[in-house]
């Protein structure tokens, strides 16, 4: 499980919260205070755990010190009794001034990027930088014409406790995605959690040991975030010097009065909250407590203490809620912070090697394109050829079919014209024996047949001598043979006639 450390530096001190994400919600694990090292503050925890640390977390190359001369940090101390694997912790430094200083830039010009950055470049140098590093700039657009700037102004003192835990423990540089102001990060809480109305002024006093920040609320936005304050919960005469400086800021912001005020920080004393009441009869004051959040696993002490850790509580649920932040995700992760943490790491020549791929991607897909659309094309016309294709084979069939039916007439037109042809011959042989009136001459046919080789007649007659004639008259045919036979007491004569094949002769007629 991931566990969220906001670490924040208040001048000898720095306050530690410890925050993990439960299925019922957020859960402050714990909020610790250790000193700096030199100073009268004690580290107030249990006695420390160790960390499972995985090989694959190595990123340091050993030292000549070992680890008996390498001092453990005290950070270690306070996230150890909490996190039982290096891997689960994900750090959120918070800073503030003098590290950082925040301006509030209305009626900001509509134009290019480039004009409006000189447009914020110009109001820093007008009012509190006499020299400005472009890289140190951060600006973001908040509301109407009204942008956000940050500049840094210094290294972060609280990004140096984080390496030196990580250089302890041989690891590689712990996971650090967010970085911001605690004023902003404690406005929009005090923006998202309560009921800020359009018409009030709000003052949000964070009072640290030796500094303090005052924010004025207006209109539902931040109006003004006051400069770096030297004066804290152990500055002698802080009462009365805190409520001049506030007076003194109101005047800056333009603001005559307020309606109510938010503490955070060192205002656990009622000391200091009468210091408000008295001074500001009209004003509600309430205390941040962060009472969204799970704090059962503290002691009674620890929780009457929770405003005292709000600018460690505040960013880490402005970075896990920041989709519903009504301020600008400011986020002051320097560059090279960002850049040691990627996944992968390119020197120029692989950001030149990445373009290449990314024009031969270009240019390939391109391809690819072109090729896809030809592909198209050619399928169109492929479709358009079957059926063209299927077309024609149509028409094949339909020829085929005529030609067959053009073959089968052309058939039967041949058989007509050969049973003409020998219709005609058989009509001349009938109109020949029909002349010869064979009846009368006491001759009768009894069959005639017709093969390859003739006609042969058969017949009987009576009288012998007429089947000669009867031969004869039928030109070139030929008396084959005559037989004579008693029938019912006369004599008859039984003949066979063959006709010349080639007058007569029809092939084809069985």
């Amino acid at each position: 499980m991931k566990k969220y450390v906001g670490i924040f530096i208040d001048g000898p001190e720095t306050k530690v919260a410890i925050i993990s994400k439960t299925s019922k919600g957020l859960k402050l694990e714990d909020i610790v205070t250790y000193g700096l090292k030199g100073s009268p503050h004690q580290f107030f925890g249990t006695e420390k755990t160790e960390f499972e640390v995985d090989s694959d977390t190595i990123l340091f190359e050993p030292t000549e010190e070992t680890e008996d001369t390498i001092e453990e940090p005290m950070l270690s101390n306070v996230i150890s009794n909490k996190v039982s694997n290096v891997k689960d912790i994900v750090f959120v430094p918070v800073v503030t001034e003098p590290q950082v200083s925040y301006m509030i830039i209305p009626n900001v010009p509509k134009g290019k990027d480039k004009e409006i950055k000189q447009f914020i470049i110009d109001k820093w140098l007008d009012t509190k930088l006499s020299s400005i590093d472009e890289n140190n700039l951060r600006y973001y657009s908040y509301y109407n014409d009204t942008y956000l700037s940050v500049y840094i102004n210094e290294s972060f003192p609280v990004l140096d406790q984080i390496r030196q835990f990580a250089r302890f423990w041989k690891m590689k540089m712990p996971r650090i995605p967010f970085i911001s102001g605690g004023d902003i990060c404690l406005a929009s809480y005090v923006l998202n959690k309560y009921n800020i109305q359009e018409d009030k002024n709000y003052l949000i006093l964070h009072v640290g040991i030796d500094s303090s920040r005052i924010i004025f609320i207006s209109n539902k936005n931040i109006k003004h975030i006051s400069s770096y304050l030297g004066i804290g919960v152990q500055t002698v005469g802080f009462h009365d010097i805190i409520i001049s400086k506030i007076n003194l800021e109101m005047d800056i912001a333009q603001i005559t009065e307020i309606d109510k005020i938010f503490l955070a920080g060192e205002v656990t004393e009622s000391t200091v909250q009468l210091t408000f009441y008295g001074s500001f009869p009209l004003a509600e004051v309430e205390i941040v407590k962060f009472d969204e959040l799970d704090i059962s696993g503290l002691n009674e002490e620890k929780r009457e203490q929770l405003p005292v850790y709000a600018f460690c509580i505040a960013p880490i649920l402005f970075f896990l809620q920041k989709t519903k932040t009504k301020t600008p995700a400011v986020n002051l992760l320097p560059f090279d912070i960002i850049e040691s943490q990627k996944i992968f790491k390119l020197s120029p020549v692989g950001y030149m090697l990445l373009v290449l791929i990314f024009i031969a991607v270009v240019f390939f897909t391109q391809k690819f394109i072109t090729n896809q659309n030809k592909i198209k094309v050619l399928q169109t016309e492929i479709q358009s050829k079957q059926l063209l294709i299927a077309e024609n084979a149509e028409m094949v069939n339909r020829v085929n079919l005529l030609a067959s039916r053009i073959e089968a007439g052309r058939k039967i037109q041949q058989t007509i014209d050969t049973l003409i042809l020998g219709a005609e011959k058989w009509t001349e042989i009938l109109l020949k024996i029909q002349e010869f009136q064979p009846q009368k001459r006491r001759i009768w046919l009894t069959n005639i047949a017709a093969n390859n080789e003739g006609v042969k007649i058969y017949g009987v007659g009576i009288n012998k001598y007429t089947i000669p004639d009867f031969s004869d008259y039928l030109d070139k045919a030929l008396l084959k043979s005559m037989i004579s036979q008693e029938l019912r007491e006369k004599e008859v004569n039984r003949f066979e006639i063959n006709l010349k094949p080639d007058k007569y002769g029809y092939k084809g007629v069985q």
